[in-house]
């Protein structure tokens, strides 16, 4: 027979959105249980990435931080090129992550790694997990899930999984320190863009768009990029993974629980940045679980409706500017004008 456990709030996956959900319901005075699937707690190692400054706060704690940034670059499909400011910073993500479970952890909230969700019934707040060979039974008043965009949460529930694209990303020496990073969203990157975040003495250069044609689009902007005399020709690491892109759920909850972060489908659906949103969210969806495990009935729908006003506007300008890139002929249906106007929606993506 399964162990039971209970809590207030059930936080299911540990990443930016979990770990925020976590800190902020813990704070709040519930009774948090975190889970996270995987064996160990963090990012992604040996993977900078940009954060805008609201975001800064959270990147306190040493070795998170590799450089200042204070603009972007945004290369249009014209050939012109708008700079605008964007305050922020570089972080090591997987120092990052790290930081963000530390506060969780010395918020009170209890931790567990290497825990699977492997069954859930809504109806009676109830989850089961999987953890070294041992099944348990978890009873929760209010269940968080930010488990990613392949979220199992919303696959026990039934809903349908979110439209996704593929991401690649090199790491090569960066030969021209600069203090703001490149997007590049043309018809070269059909249904996605290209990017370069310096980072100290090196640089992350990444495309975002269909699986069969991400190599070949980062090799060439690779290659581009060192033919110039900017970057490295050798790579020095590498990695891969997808982001949800076609914006926000239809419903961010369901009775008692929330979605937040990349399960929620709160990842920019152009560019695919995801991480102010998914700490926002997870902050957001914490907060709300913790005051409805104490029987405010309204906090969830509020919860709804606070990420719809904030993020649902620049996510619907961001996938009608997306339709047109993502045909390969991008150029004669419109490309053209989507890359012309995308900056204001670029810099949704990262700022608040």
């Amino acid at each position: 027979m399964a162990d039971t456990d209970e809590c207030d709030v059930l936080v299911v996956g540990l990443g930016p959105a979990g770990a925020a959900a976590a800190t902020a319901a813990a704070k709040a005075g519930a009774r948090v249980l975190a889970v996270e699937r995987r064996q160990s707690l963090g990012g992604v190692a040996n993977c900078p990435e940009f954060i805008p400054m609201p975001l800064g706060l959270h990147a306190r704690a040493d070795h998170v931080v590799i450089q200042t940034i204070v603009g972007a670059h945004n290369h249009l499909n014209d050939g012109t090129r708008a700079d605008r400011l964007l305050p922020g910073c570089v972080v090591n993500r997987d120092a990052f992550d790290r930081a963000l479970v530390d506060f969780s952890r010395v918020a009170g909230a209890q931790l567990r790694h290497d825990a699977v969700l492997a069954g859930l019934d809504a109806d009676h707040s109830e989850a089961t997990l999987n953890q070294e060979g041992h099944s348990r039974k978890v009873h929760y008043r209010a269940l968080v899930a930010a488990d990613g965009h392949a979220s199992m949460v919303a696959r026990l529930l039934g809903l349908p999984p979110l439209k996704k694209m593929y991401t690649r990303r090199y790491r090569v020496a960066l030969h021209w320190p600069q203090d703001a990073v490149d997007v590049w969203i043309t018809s070269r990157y059909p249904g996605g863009y290209g990017w370069l975040i310096p980072a100290g003495r090196d640089a992350v250069l990444g495309t975002g768009m269909e699986e069969q044609i991400a190599h070949e689009a980062l090799d060439d902007l690779h290659r581009q990029l060192a033919g110039a005399g900017l970057v490295g020709s050798k790579i020095l690491g590498q990695s891969a993974g997808t982001v949800p892109v076609e914006g926000l759920r239809g419903k961010l909850a369901f009775g008692n629980i929330l979605f937040a972060g990349d399960a929620g489908g709160l990842a920019h659906p152009l560019t695919g940045a995801g991480i102010h949103p998914a700490v926002v969210s997870g902050e957001a969806a914490g907060h709300a679980a913790a005051e409805w495990a104490t029987g405010h009935l309204g906090a969830i729908p509020a919860y709804e409706a606070k990420m719809r006003g904030q993020f649902g506007e620049t996510m619907a300008r961001a996938l009608i500017r997306r339709a047109p890139l993502e045909s390969p002929l991008g150029d004669e249906l419109g490309a053209s004008d989507a890359g012309a106007g995308n900056w204001s929606v670029v810099r949704g993506a990262f700022e608040p």
